[in-house]
């Protein structure tokens, strides 16, 4: 049987992001290809019971509709599997009708709206983590997991409690060179050494779709034993753990930096994981190379992190950023406009936060209520979208939910205006950062990547300089 799997063709990233964002048509400023996880070990998974399958990652590797139409009638799979997402649901759905056989969909999204996928024309939508079912799956049969047209009801995938028995994701079918996370530097591999999260964000879909108690961790020496053979490889200049939260279980993030160090191979790594980390984990990770650390805090107003709710204490956060300073480890914090009980008051002070944390990068997004998460029911209920379609569910486009008070235009305003004192920031005061961006598209892409990054400095110049600021 053959199978083709897919992260279908842009403008939306879907599969590998924990939300969906738009490529752009030319590409500019920091380019950004995550690892597509959960394709890759559906695709490896397939392999090791005797299916014939294809992994295609069309936004890393620029493939068109046009070219995935003759790499379908090259390969003339049986079936195709594709993660969907909401601003991408209508294309996706368009492309399914195209294909000559039937599709299943799998992913976030579609776990969160089976009924509207199966009336779209999919044959079949996989409930929660798929990657270890699919082999089951792709034969269309009576699975509780399997919603088809006959049998819509569906219960969540059960979970992979063992990830160290998984096979190694099917990386020689992907354009490695491309994977990367801005964060990092130079080119990287990207790992995960655990899977799940047991908080519940209001906002965040990996609750909804892999299940509320998720958490599960790979052993210290099997992490380190893919890693080693990924440095062989590809060898990389930094390795980045994509766990949804790596520092979330005290012993599991001190036995891996521990193994680590014990394996020494000299290069340096990054990770996500809480805002908030005890002093003496920070230390572990300093001494076992750990060169920049990634986390979300979300917001800089305690109601409105209180209502999220995320329990998180400021102070806490900026602890954990100057120790991180102290130690040598860079820090990147993210953070979100348009949360539930922010005003525009709670967001300058989300901004003022954020630029005196002092952190080495930034990030600034708007909050979209994804279908499927308790964000998007309440929005729903209390009447906050702005938006019908899931077509303009896309934060690039603008807030999809208005408050009282504070509207879609007010949240896009404050979206803005962070972008701005945070670019002026850094043109004045953070050289460092600058240097960071510049020699990334340099190690990456050469003088293509650096021609790039040049013209999105340059069309952001008049707006980082306005003297309003």
């Amino acid at each position: 049987m053959k199978v083709l799997l897919l992260n279908p063709p842009g403008p939306f990233c879907r599969a590998g992001s924990r939300w969906p964002h738009r490529r752009k048509t030319h590409r500019v400023g920091i380019d950004y290809h995550p690892f597509p996880f959960a394709l890759a070990y559906a695709t490896s998974r397939l392999l090791a019971d005797g299916y014939d399958a294809r992994v295609l990652d069309c936004i890393a590797s620029d493939i068109s509709t046009e070219e995935l139409e003759k790499e379908v009638e090259q390969f003339r799979p049986d079936i195709v599997v594709l993660e969907t997402s909401a601003p991408s649901f209508h294309a996706d759905a368009a492309l399914v009708k195209n294909l000559p056989c039937p599709a299943l969909a799998v992913g976030a999204h579609a776990t969160a709206t089976v009924r509207e996928h199966l009336d779209a024309g999919f044959a079949g939508v996989i409930r929660g983590e798929y990657d270890q079912v699919i082999s089951q799956a792709v034969h269309l049969g009576q699975e509780p997991y399997l919603a088809t047209p006959n049998h819509p009801e569906a219960t969540h995938a059960p979970l992979v409690q063992d990830l160290d028995s998984l096979p190694y994701p099917a990386w020689d079918q992907l354009p490695m060179e491309k994977y990367n996370d801005p964060f990092c530097r130079g080119r990287s591999i990207t790992v995960l050494s655990s899977r799940g999260c047991p908080f519940e964000c209001c906002f965040c879909n990996i609750a909804p779709y892999a299940g509320k108690r998720a958490y599960r961790r790979r052993s210290p020496a099997a992490v380190c034993d893919e890693i080693e053979l990924l440095i062989q490889r590809y060898h990389p200049d930094e390795v980045y753990f994509d766990d949804d939260t790596i520092t979330v279980n005290r012993h599991h993030i001190l036995a891996l930096c521990e193994e680590i160090r014990r394996r020494n191979w000299g290069i340096p790594f990054s990770c996500m994981g809480n805002a908030t980390v005890d002093t003496d984990i920070l230390e572990a990770m300093a001494a076992a190379g750990c060169r920049a650390f990634k986390f979300g805090v979300e917001t800089g107003d305690p109601e409105v992190m209180r209502k999220i709710p995320k329990s998180c204490n400021l102070d806490d956060v900026v602890r954990t950023v100057n120790d991180c300073r102290r130690l040598g480890i860079q820090t990147h914090a993210t953070f979100l406009f348009g949360l539930p009980g922010e005003t525009r008051e709670a967001a300058l002070r989300t901004i003022e936060f954020a630029l005196q944390l002092h952190t080495h990068t930034l990030q600034f997004a708007i909050a979209t209520p994804y279908p499927g998460t308790v964000f998007y029911e309440e929005a729903v209920a209390k009447g906050w979208l702005t938006k019908s379609s899931w077509m303009e569910f896309d934060p690039a486009g603008g807030a999809v939910v208005s408050y009282p008070g504070y509207t879609a235009d007010d949240i896009a305003a404050m979206h803005e205006l962070a972008w701005r004192r945070w670019q002026r920031h850094m043109l004045l005061h953070r050289p460092k950062t600058l240097w960071h961006h510049f020699s990334n598209a340099w190690r990456r892409e050469g003088v293509g990547g650096l021609w790039r990054l040049c013209r999105y400095g340059v069309s952001r110049l008049v707006k980082i300089l306005d003297t309003s600021l």
